[in-house]
């Protein structure tokens, strides 16, 4: 019993610390989904510092941006999930920089272009990842990703919002 009590006051310091110590941020877009180049979601500190960011672009512009994106999206394979290019947004260049990784930005980042991507009527976030991308693929994992097609380089995934 004391093992558990001393286990939770340490997880409690722990989380306190990480509250206090983790800046305020604030979500940044600049761009358009209707653009091309899609729109860039970021995240920066209180003081303007990037934290990290992504891209949200129409999921007809995929091809353009992804070369891997027109074996992957194989609309045979979709015959239970009905991703199109009128419900669906394609999401790429997920970055944090290397001082704010595994602090939860990535999770917030993505949270953030789902809200985006929901609030412009958009049903699905697809995106394709380089296989062996392992903090990636747990990330993807956590917010309820699921793998639709794979080859031996990328997987190609989607959420429904």
């Amino acid at each position: 019993m004391i093992f558990i009590i001393m286990n939770l006051n340490e997880q409690i310091f722990r989380i306190k610390n990480l509250m206090y110590e983790q800046p305020q941020v604030q979500t940044v877009t600049d761009g358009d989904l209707n653009d091309p180049s899609g729109q860039i979601v970021s995240l920066e500190t209180e003081d303007n510092e990037p934290i990290g960011g992504l891209v949200l672009t129409k999921l007809g512009n995929a091809p353009n941006i992804d070369p891997a994106f027109n074996k992957m999206f194989d609309e045979s394979k979709f015959q239970t999930e009905p991703l199109n290019y009128d419900n669906s947004l394609f999401l790429h260049s997920l970055d944090v920089n290397d001082q704010f990784k595994q602090q939860g930005y990535g999770t917030q980042i993505m949270k953030q272009s789902h809200d985006i991507a929901s609030k412009n009527g958009y049903k699905y976030i697809t995106l394709i990842m380089d296989k062996g991308n392992e903090p990636a693929e747990n990330l993807y994992d956590k917010l309820g990703y699921k793998k639709l097609n794979s080859d031996d380089e990328v997987d190609f995934y989607f959420v429904e919002l």
